[in-house]
């Protein structure tokens, strides 16, 4: 293979992909956590069909989550936008929170990256008063718009794609 045709091999780093929730007024980075894990969670559905000796598994849809856990800096703009969802337990239209997440890694259109936009819901599940974090879930809702984010001074501006046909 021509040395021009070979890729270079890129390790993808955990500051490139970004977890950005809606406070009202902006987004704001999820910065002071340790873990953030995506979970794709597949629907899948099995069929038997008559001609095939073995049912196939398809995968019908995503439902995606987060399992986030976010260690509290009081003062820090994730910290305070995520407090009052565990102080004053959220239920219903109040826990609902535009999610935004950013692959840095990955150039989108005009400059940007492509990123996911979703409506979602805060699900808190832990104090860990000991370990200093405050553990919640993003579950996706509704559906992921594709996109492109751009970022003036840390804050992603998302553009949606437009679909063709």
């Amino acid at each position: 293979m021509p040395e021009a045709a070979k890729t270079a091999l890129e390790l993808v780093k955990k500051h490139k992909i970004a977890l950005f929730l809606y406070n009202g007024t902006k987004y704001v980075r999820i910065k002071k956590s340790d873990a953030l894990t995506l979970s794709m969670n597949p629907i899948e559905k099995e069929y038997d069909y008559i001609a095939d000796e073995e049912s196939t598994t398809e995968v019908e849809g995503y439902k995606p989550s987060i399992d986030q856990n976010l260690v509290m800096y009081k003062g820090s703009d994730d910290y305070e936008m995520m407090w009052p969802y565990f102080y004053e337990r959220r239920t219903g239209a109040a826990a609902h929170v535009k999610c935004m997440i950013v692959y840095m890694h990955e150039p989108g259109a005009d400059g940007g990256y492509k990123a996911w936009e979703t409506d979602s819901v805060i699900s808190v599940q832990d104090l860990a008063a000991v370990d200093k974090k405050l553990d919640f879930k993003v579950l996706f809702g509704g559906g992921i718009t594709n996109g492109t984010a751009t970022m003036t001074d840390g804050t992603p501006t998302f553009t949606a794609e437009i679909k063709k046909g």
